[in-house]
């Protein structure tokens, strides 16, 4: 990362609630700066891509956000609403919430007097991939960054992540592997899922109960489900860079294609190898049923030198 000095903002603006986020500028002595909205992954993630009171303390929005700074660009993350300092509804929001969010903090920084508001880039991390694809749909951006999904929507993924979880199960041993195979719980599971699904699909509430008691976000499910990610994708006329790692079980790499198949204007796809989901080094197996201990061992550790590197690259064509 170069030593560039950096002007830190505190920012509350408005979407049809209050966010609050963090404005880095670039010290460099120019008029205006191009500058990047953040579009955050799925949780209750605060503007430095942690859980604000979990253990969760991977900051890997703050680390990117510093780095993109240092290379000219302002910068600006948001706690998400009903997060840290954000008001509204984590549980009730949905995907229209977030691309009413985003637009919000594009028109924000549109208007700010350090901010360049004809070079505007979208970067989207796992469920931001989707918002951010969605969002240039409706607001055109001068770039799109996708990191860890770029091409997926939100039941792919989800599909995904379970069958390769089931898949590791099915090759359990011992007393696990014969109550596994014996009730058949892989197939149960699965249907269970399927019928969770269809009862937030069919639902007009912004929040339902599953199994009697465990509330679920329906109307974050039902209009994630209703997204047509290759519609939105022929929507992009400008730049775009997808970055997917080799260790990342929970974005499949394959959906990457669609990108080829259909953005309009120049892309740029790379999938790194040993990566993670967090865009971090892993060098050990990662398995679905165990990832989280993983995740854990990461928290501190750099961005991978192959992302940033690919990440750098694309971003100084714009200076």
């Amino acid at each position: 990362m170069m030593n560039v000095q950096m002007v830190k903002e505190e920012i509350s603006f408005k979407s049809d609630v209050l966010l609050r986020g963090t404005l880095l500028v670039p010290d460099l002595g120019k008029e205006s700066y191009p500058a990047m909205v953040f579009l955050p992954g799925s949780g209750q993630l605060n503007r430095d891509g942690s859980t604000p009171n979990g253990k969760f303390k991977f900051n890997l929005y703050k680390d990117l956000a510093e780095l993109c700074t240092s290379l000219g660009f302002a910068t600006f993350r948001y706690d998400k609403r009903g997060v840290g300092e954000s008001e509204g509804n984590f549980h009730s929001a949905g995907l229209s919430d977030a691309l009413k969010d985003g637009e919000a903090a594009l028109d924000m920084l549109a208007a700010h007097p350090k901010v360049d508001g004809s070079k505007l880039i979208i970067i989207g991390h796992s469920e931001g991939c989707m918002v951010g694809t969605a969002l240039n749909a409706r607001r055109p951006a001068a770039g799109l960054v996708l990191l860890s999904g770029g091409g997926e929507t939100l039941k792919e993924a989800l599909d995904h992540q379970r069958h390769l979880l089931f898949n590791e199960l099915k090759e359990k041993k011992g007393i696990q592997g014969f109550i596994i195979n014996k009730f058949n719980t892989l197939d149960k599971g699965e249907k269970q899922a399927q019928s969770t699904y269809k009862k937030m699909v069919d639902s007009d509430k912004d929040v339902v109960k599953t199994l009697g008691f465990i509330k679920m976000p329906a109307k974050y499910f039902r209009e994630h489900f209703a997204l047509d990610i290759e519609a939105a994708l022929a929507k992009v006329t400008c730049p775009v860079l997808a970055i997917n790692g080799t260790k990342d079980f929970q974005a499949n790499p394959e959906k990457l294609k669609r990108i080829e198949q259909f953005v309009q204007g120049e892309y740029e796809i790379h999938v790194v190898e040993n990566m993670d989901h967090g865009l971090k080094e892993q060098l050990t197996p990662m398995r679905p049923s165990s990832y989280k201990k993983d995740y854990l061992k990461t928290i501190g550790t750099p961005i991978h030198p192959e992302a940033v590197k690919h990440l750098t690259s694309w971003l100084q064509r714009y200076l």
